[in-house]
């Protein structure tokens, strides 16, 4: 079982002041939390107490990686101002004639008063020291946002049993940077000696007559954190066949074989720097690897949304996994444009063209968009023998979706059938499979989440290569 340094803050009023660089934060940041914990244990009467030991604690939670945020839901409470004395202007001796307006938006703790910062634990000798000091320190927390904001602090070891007991909504980070995402600051190895140089400087700001501003912390990095009831967007490119030229549903795995091979020849012909490299993130070979290492979804996406539908494939999608940048995507919509598809006799079958069609964008959002209920157009392959129980095909199921990242905590409602859901698709043992699927069982599947997911969605060992690709539908 595995082991995670748990460290907490209790509020003990239930209003949080801090705001991130552009808006009120909500929950706080890890880097908050390294901050304010620093100032806990160098603070007054304990700053005589402050060792080395201690020291490499702290660096050493600096440098790993985001921890995972449980913390109360809270909301906005109204906006205010509050008019406070402005101190650059003592020349002014009527305090009431000088003062200036400061900005009150805090959020409000709805359902608990309790953040947990929590790290996953390698238990040796020396990482468990460096853990229970950090927990004795914790205890020293004085406040957490603004000087208002006091906290009672804890810190414990937890297995995952415990952790997963603890109350409160799960925030996961994602190492995602682009235009008007949210970012939240965590802590490096470089941030203690960092902070340190700003409280010196701040301390020996003015000397004799001179005033030096203080320096800025600069040892951070910056991480998106999304609940995981949800999903950060998936970066994409898409294509579209000329007029004339479709490819039948049940075939679906051939032409995605297609459109992989013709983003390796690209791939091999380029100086791309793919992650892991091209062999593995691009081609998908993963024979002497362990995990699942990012790689490229090929999802060709068959014709859908009305009644008269008729399934055929006439666009073709290549989807980054969650989380990702999007620098992949964007490689690929560039290099792949007008690029002949050919079949495994070499055989020109098409032409990569950007979406052209009036009525592709509105078929796009069916597999692109955001919904509740996402339904398979293709058969998901399940990841293990259902012996022909459903009850084991539906946990096979959740197993398909924790591998595909999809939140487990996010799902309503579970329904599989071997009837499609959507006209034009067929039933699900009439997909060919890739020979190393053919033994595994396929099903159609729904889902219904708890809020509205963004797609991209494909689940199941077939996922990289056209099968079970689901698309938004209005039906609950």
């Amino acid at each position: 079982m595995s082991h995670h340094l748990c460290m907490s803050v209790t509020f003990l009023d239930p209003l949080f002041h801090g705001a991130g660089d552009e808006a009120p934060e909500w929950p706080p940041s890890p880097m908050r939390f390294f901050q304010a914990l620093l100032a806990g244990s160098r603070t007054g009467c304990r700053g005589p107490y402050w060792n080395e030991a201690k020291a490499k604690a702290f660096s050493w939670l600096g440098g790993l990686k985001a921890p995972l945020i449980i913390a109360p839901t809270a909301s906005r409470s109204v906006r205010s101002t509050l008019f406070v004395p402005n101190n650059d202007s003592d020349e002014q001796p009527a305090r009431q004639e000088r003062l200036t307006g400061k900005e009150v938006w805090p959020h409000r703790l709805l359902d608990g008063d309790i953040v947990y910062f929590v790290w996953p634990l390698e238990i040796d000798t020396e990482s468990k020291a460096k853990a229970e000091t950090l927990c004795q320190e914790s205890r020293n927390l004085l406040a957490l946002g603004w000087g208002i904001d006091l906290v009672a602090g804890n810190g414990r070891i937890l297995n995952d049993t415990e952790i997963a007991s603890l109350p409160g909504e799960r925030w996961r980070a994602w190492n995602r940077q682009g235009p008007g995402v949210s970012a939240w600051r965590v802590p490096t190895g470089a941030s203690l000696g960092d902070l340190e140089r700003v409280h010196q400087s701040f301390m020996q700001r003015i000397k004799g007559n001179r005033y030096n501003p203080p320096l800025k912390t600069r040892a951070f990095k910056t991480v998106e954190y999304l609940r995981a009831k949800t999903l950060p967007p998936r970066s994409y490119a898409v294509f579209e066949l000329p007029d004339g030229v479709a490819f039948r549903q049940k075939g679906i795995a051939a032409v995605a074989a297609m459109l992989r091979s013709v983003a390796c020849r690209k791939a091999k012909a380029d100086t791309h720097d793919f992650p892991g490299g091209s062999e593995i993130y691009v081609a998908g070979h993963l024979e002497k690897l362990e995990g699942t290492p990012p790689r490229f979804s090929y999802l060709p996406l068959p014709t859908i949304g009305h009644q008269h539908a008729d399934g055929m494939i006439r666009r073709l999608l290549i989807a980054e996994p969650f989380g990702g940048d999007g620098v992949q995507a964007h490689w690929a919509q560039d290099r792949l444009r007008n690029a002949v598809v050919r079949d495994i006799n070499g055989n020109d079958r098409g032409v990569l063209q950007d979406i052209w069609r009036s009525t592709s964008r509105p078929m796009l959002r069916k597999y692109v968009g955001e919904a509740r209920c996402w339904c398979s157009v293709t058969p998901v392959i399940l990841p293990g023998h259902d012996d022909r129980k459903q009850s084991k095909a539906e946990k096979l199921v959740l197993a398909a979706c924790v591998q595909a990242d999809l939140p487990i905590e996010a799902i309503e409602d579970l329904t599989i059938r071997k009837a499609p859901f959507w006209p034009g698709s067929a039933s699900s043992q009439h997909y060919m499979a890739p020979n190393y699927l053919k033994h595994l069982p396929r099903w159609h599947v729904s889902l219904k989440f708890c809020e509205n997911l963004p797609g991209p969605i494909s689940i199941g060992a077939g996922r990289h290569a056209g099968l079970g690709v689901l698309a938004a539908s209005e039906d609950s």
